[in-house]
């Protein structure tokens, strides 16, 4: 009885997931083993995913979600990490708002912070405006790779990092305060009590922030599309998502796009199944 009544409460669930997940990477599957020629599919089987892995750019973007992600990672993680230390230093009200404030920017549409932030970063915008006022050079934020990988950083730390706030917040509130109050009976200063003690409860908590943010950037593509709408440095900023939005939207070719996708989830799941391995050696070695 308890087993069927699971099942029922589930089921609406399930049948999300296979409309919105399964359902749409079947046909993305059956859709990369085909091609159109004169209106009409071929079967050409793994021949789009050979295609597939000798684009050139295709490839490249992956080298640049290596680059955004050193640019987003560490501060991805430090900032709400050390913002959920400081909110515990108030009382219950004060950490239920602060953590509202920090998630916040979460709850806004990419493309509204990606518009935002183009208008910030234009060579006349506010960000060039306050260089300039305190002597240093006008940066070319969406003319050079450097620069553009540094902007595509702000949209992401900008919109991205509350979840991250709640998710520490839960684990140092679960920690149990007499694990506190031993440590510092024991000696332990404030330094060493975060390094010791905080730290290791809280790394499987930053292996999981990591695996978010690199899967993340690989997904990201609506950012970069409206921060350079004429062209700009994109080679050095494109995604592989956005790679398959331009492929198959843009360039019409929804099959190859097919392929890129599914080639796509498979360094998605290699990402997860490291940080899953990294996380039980990190438990083992506790």
């Amino acid at each position: 009885m308890k087993s069927r009544d699971a099942l029922l409460l589930i089921a609406p669930a399930a049948g999300l997931y296979l409309l919105s997940f399964a359902a749409p990477l079947l046909m993305a599957g059956r859709l990369s083993l085909f091609s159109i020629s004169v209106g009409r599919e071929t079967f050409v089987g793994l021949a789009n995913y050979a295609k597939a892995l000798a684009d050139t750019d295709y490839l490249k973007s992956f080298g640049n979600v290596a680059w955004l992600v050193l640019f987003i990672a560490p501060l991805a993680i430090a900032i709400p990490y050390w913002m959920a230390l400081l909110l515990q230093r108030f009382g219950r009200q004060m950490q239920s708002a602060g953590r509202f404030i920090a998630y916040v920017p979460s709850l806004t549409s990419g493309l509204i912070m990606a518009l935002l932030w183009r208008w910030l970063l234009q060579r006349t915008g506010l960000v060039n405006a306050m260089l300039a006022h305190v002597g240093l050079p006008v940066v070319a934020w969406t003319g050079e790779p450097w620069p553009a990988r540094a902007a595509v950083a702000m949209v992401t730390l900008s919109s991205g990092s509350g979840m991250f706030v709640i998710l520490f917040s839960a684990v140092i509130l679960a920690i149990p305060q007499e694990l506190r109050e031993s440590a510092f009976i024991d000696g332990a200063t404030e330094g060493q009590y975060r390094r010791l003690v905080l730290r290791p409860i809280l790394m499987p908590t930053i292996l999981l922030a990591l695996m978010l943010t690199i899967v993340g950037t690989l997904q990201s593509w609506d950012s970069i599309y409206v921060l350079f709408p004429t062209g700009g440095p994109k080679a050095s900023v494109a995604t592989p998502v956005y790679d398959i939005f331009m492929t198959a939207f843009m360039y019409s070719r929804p099959h190859m796009g097919a392929a890129k996708g599914v080639l796509a989830l498979g360094v998605i799941a290699a990402v997860v199944a490291v940080q899953r391995r990294v996380e039980v050696l990190a438990g083992a070695e506790r």
